[in-house]
């Protein structure tokens, strides 16, 4: 492990061997390895296959009902004429029932009961793409500290060369004897800390290799490399993402999902304080057979129908206090719905404002880190020459390690500014 890392330090270009993870692929590997997500969908799956009318109440019911029974008894009979009957008697007696049963009013529970497991299947729809969101998220965070480790891995591989220069410089002065050996130990001391900083650096760029790795469920060792940029919308409109939120931020829409539940709530307890009319039919066969009786059988076909009716009265205001909370729940499911969207457009606001100070500094940082590396360059040159001191390039180098760092940095705020925006106006899931 430590010769295939020297190798890529010293052959950067080795990298482009492995295996490119574009965040679009780790994305779409995320969300269709990930077991979470996978139950998510089961449970949405789950919630949409209780959509059915009978399910809420409507249409007939129709049962069979069937029953046989049988009776063995003995009969002692004694007569005033002296005539003694003593026989074993049996009967059978089967029978069988067709009954219909179909609501005819209700004060309208059943549709309300029906539209509330529409509801509940949106409720599960919009819970897996939060879920999805969530996901997303934490794989572009990880993908993008990947990115940012790999930059920095690269930065400090440009700084070194430029200590190992100033060292070479030094080294070749002081064996002359034109030099200080203070030069040249401070260009080695300065040359092992570019080095342990590197050895650092390769170490955390390999743990958040394996950190995307667990995200994307695969084997953690797993070797790839990721883009060297991730390209970002330079126009947004403040205005429109908060436009964008009010339509499909999900955790808003989540919430006004529940508010219609809890509305048909109230209508489903409100539609019991309403007559309830129904139809009933029963279509029924009855036989019978014995042989201790003066009748050996009999066979009764019956056709009847008829409507029932339910109206409750009074029940302890029972109702009426459940009715009470149905709509006091859904006020306060419409008070948090009003004080999660002022957040979001709070929140919204801040992060607009932190992208556009990002995008900016992202601008500086590119140009100070031009001009940290042309100012180095000179000052290297100089000193190559004995025009500056060992100083003044030590300041140069710091300028470009600083410079260098910044815009490492500058480039992942960016891209994670831009990603809080994209969860905020819900446009990280489609």
């Amino acid at each position: 492990m430590k010769f295939f890392r020297a190798l890529l330090l010293l052959f950067p270009g080795i990298i482009s061997g492995q295996n490119l993870l574009t965040l679009d692929q780790a994305i779409e590997t995320a969300l269709k390895q990930n077991l979470g997500i996978e139950l998510a969908r089961m449970d949405q799956q789950i919630a949409e296959m209780q959509v059915y009318r009978s399910n809420a109440g409507f249409g007939p019911q129709l049962d069979l009902n069937a029953n046989l029974g049988s009776t063995l008894n003995r009969v002692q009979q004694n007569y005033l004429d002296g005539r003694v009957v003593d026989r074993f008697g049996r009967s059978i007696a089967p029978n069988i029932s067709l009954g219909l049963s179909l609501p005819i009013y209700d004060g309208g529970r059943m549709q309300a009961t029906f539209d509330k497991l529409r509801e509940f299947s949106e409720v599960s729809s919009v819970q897996t793409q939060l879920a999805m969101q969530d996901l997303i998220v934490n794989v572009c965070q990880a993908y993008y500290e990947v990115m940012r480790l790999k930059a920095r891995v690269s930065f400090l591989n440009t700084v070194i060369k430029y200590y190992e220069d100033r060292l070479a410089i030094t080294e070749e002065r002081w064996n002359v004897g034109k030099g200080s050996k203070i030069d040249f130990l401070q260009s080695k001391t300065d040359l092992n800390a570019q080095l342990s900083e590197r050895s650092a650096s390769l170490n955390d760029f390999e743990n958040a290799k394996v950190i995307l790795n667990g995200l994307l469920q695969r084997d953690l060792a797993t070797d790839f490399t990721v883009q060297e940029e991730a390209a970002f919308n330079e126009d947004y409109d403040l205005a429109l993402l908060i436009q964008a939120a009010s339509e499909k931020n999900r955790d808003l829409l989540l919430l006004q999902k529940q508010f219609k539940v809890s509305v048909l709530s109230e209508k489903e307890i409100e539609a019991q304080r309403k007559p309830q009319v129904g139809l009933t039919s029963t279509l029924g066969y009855f036989y019978t057979n014995t042989n201790a009786n003066f009748i050996l059988s009999n066979q009764n076909a019956s056709l009847n129908a008829g409507l029932n009716a339910r109206w409750n009265i009074y029940d302890g205001k029972h109702l009426q206090n459940q009715v009470k909370i149905a709509r006091l729940n859904s006020r306060a499911f419409e008070k948090q719905e009003d004080h999660l969207l002022a957040n979001i457009k709070t929140d919204l606001s801040a992060a607009f404002n932190q992208y556009i100070s990002d995008k900016d500094m992202l601008d500086f940082e590119e140009e100070n880190r031009v001009l940290a590396e042309e100012n180095l360059s000179i000052s290297l040159e100089k000193f190559r020459l004995g025009g500056s001191t060992i100083l003044e390039l030590n300041e140069a180098q710091r300028s470009y390690d600083t410079a260098l760092n910044r815009l490492v940095n500058a480039q992942h705020n960016i891209r994670i500014s831009e990603l809080r925006l994209l969860e905020l106006s819900g446009g990280l899931v489609r």
